[in-house]
């Protein structure tokens, strides 16, 4: 049971960051992107993953925001995620 709360912290923090960017499309985008990219469900990534995720949601930033800085500060703070 601990296990899967620590599995949901860890999208609820990359939800978190990434609503900065992407608003309330944020939770929507980033199951899309763990459940095509990664394979499982959002509530069963870990740490690992997350790391993983990161590349992907810059990639997919990139394609929607024309602004780099924005996407290398996004996947900055998704890699600022403590284990």
């Amino acid at each position: 049971m601990m296990a899967t709360l620590a599995h949901f912290d860890y999208f609820s923090s990359v939800v978190t960051i990434t609503e900065r960017y992407l608003g309330p499309a944020s939770e929507r985008f980033i199951r899309r992107q763990i459940e095509f990219h990664l394979e499982k469900a959002p509530e069963d990534i870990s740490y690992q993953d997350v790391k993983k995720l990161k590349d992907n949601v810059g990639v997919a930033l990139g394609l929607l925001v024309n602004d780099k800085k924005l996407v290398s500060q996004a996947v900055s703070d998704i890699d600022s995620i403590p284990e």
